[in-house]
């Protein structure tokens, strides 16, 4: 590890730390649009059909497991006047803005080719969000060594990637319903969040700089075993990861027809949003404080056993209550917030781990597959809410005469929406605290970690 900072050096500028939050705002009008919506607005706005729809998810995400490796070796290979990882910033926001369009334009096309469209314009988004995000990501252990610094940076970051989350669930709603079609609604959406992603990249790139530079040596795709599978910390992590993100994803999607289907509420679902994002981005400086006082693991968590045992009491709440949701969802928002800060503030800690072990620092070959695991989770969480849907018999919209209609539901269906949306994801939390609980770096593990690689320079 080159290039190493005096005390005062690891400190990162609030200039620095501000720009490279923002950068996450824009991720986040892509992510959470996928994450909250895309399901919701292939099966109810698109009318492709549930299990179709879930099938698009799967298959995209299987075309990550193809790039996101790609970029990750390329990012840490690539040699520029800019940097490593700041030229796939610079070169890919664009085709980030304009593909996150393309995917919510909803083009008038005959229904047989409406999958394949889909599911080439999410492709095209994947793409582009990988190119930018695993090196944007990779950016954090490029700016300091020092763990609490990464904390804070760390904490700056998800900071914005919550607000952008924010402005999603919130205002995503009431700007498609703008028009008074719901197809021209959407394809406004795509537009507006398109060109906010592409901007807001673009002022990372011109924020930030790689303070810290390892070179470029060369490696080759047996470092994967070195790197990845041999990185215990890492695989722990990425696994918890996949649970709680397909967990989150599925409550986000079936948000939208528990609320629009078994409460007759749909105008209720960005509130709900709200409630839980909005909480979220205020609690995090308390998972700050946790994490050093309990550890990053144990605050990882604690917070996301809340989560689960909100889930639980939603699933006996029957009745559209305000008096029980708006403080169950606060709650449920406290404990989401530990999952925007905690494995940020663990991804690096795995950086110098690997580094420690092998004598390899790769971190964009971390970033990428650490990135990948999140695009299974939105995977895992897209084919079982499709396929689920589906399985219970769920009837999407008609369109008669240019009109989209909603059909009612049967009771039966109507149970198996509640279920999805409640009990399933806390099946996949718990799975996800069994994994998080066996992740082994403290901060005393760490701190030794870095004066063992501070004395082989």
């Amino acid at each position: 590890m080159k290039n190493t900072m005096t005390a005062a050096q690891d400190r990162v500028s609030t200039g620095m730390k501000l720009g490279y939050g923002l950068g996450d705002f824009g991720a986040n009008m892509v992510y959470q649009s996928v994450m909250l919506y895309l399901m919701f607005y292939f099966t109810d706005v698109f009318l492709i059909g549930a299990s179709a729809a879930g099938t698009i998810f799967l298959v995209a995400k299987f075309w990550d497991a193809v790039t996101d490796p790609i970029i990750g070796f390329a990012s840490d290979a690539t040699k520029s006047r800019w940097g490593r990882k700041r030229p796939y910033l610079l070169f890919g926001a664009v085709p980030l803005g304009v593909s996150m369009y393309l995917l919510f334009a909803s083009p008038a096309i005959p229904e047989s080719w409406k999958v394949i469209y889909g599911l080439a314009a999410f492709l095209l988004v994947c793409t582009a969000y990988t190119v930018v995000n695993i090196p944007y990501g990779a950016l954090t252990a490029s700016l300091t060594t020092d763990s609490h610094e990464r904390s804070r940076v760390t904490g700056y970051r998800m900071f914005f990637a919550i607000l952008g989350t924010l402005v999603v669930a919130g205002a995503t709603k009431p700007l498609a319903g703008l028009f008074s079609s719901p197809v021209q609604g959407w394809r406004f959406v795509g537009l507006v969040y398109g060109i906010i992603a592409a901007l807001f990249t673009l002022i990372t790139f011109f924020s930030v700089r790689e303070r810290i530079q390892t070179g470029t040596e060369k490696f080759s795709p047996g470092d994967i075993r070195k790197v990845v599978l041999a990185n215990r910390p890492f695989i722990v992590l990425s696994l918890g990861m996949v649970m709680h993100l397909g967990a989150i994803g599925i409550l986000a999607a079936m948000v939208n027809y528990h609320f629009k289907y078994n409460f007759h509420r749909e105008s209720f679902v960005p509130l709900v949003f709200l409630c839980l994002f909005a909480t979220a981005a205020v609690s995090i400086p308390l998972w700050v404080y946790l994490s050093k006082k309990i550890g990053k693991k144990n605050a990882f968590n604690t917070g996301m056993l809340i989560v689960a045992l909100c889930l639980i009491v939603l699933f006996f709440v029957k009745n559209f209550n305000m008096g029980i949701f708006i403080p169950l969802f606060i709650v449920t928002g406290i404990g989401i917030s530990t999952m925007f800060f905690s494995p940020w503030a663990m991804i690096p800690d795995t950086v110098e781990y690997s580094e420690w072990k092998t004598g390899l620092r790769r971190e964009g070959i971390l970033y990428g597959f650490f990135y990948f695991s999140h695009k299974l989770a939105a995977a895992l969480a897209g084919f079982i809410t499709g396929l689920g849907l589906s399985a219970i018999g769920y009837l999407q919209p008609l369109e008669i005469n240019t009109v989209i209609t909603a059909q009612e539901q049967g009771t039966s269906t109507l149970y198996g929406i509640r279920l999805l949306a409640t009990l399933v994801p806390v099946a996949l939390i718990m799975i996800g605290i069994f994994f998080i609980s066996r992740y082994p770096i403290d901060e005393k593990m760490h701190t030794g970690i870095l004066e063992d690689l501070r004395r082989k320079e």
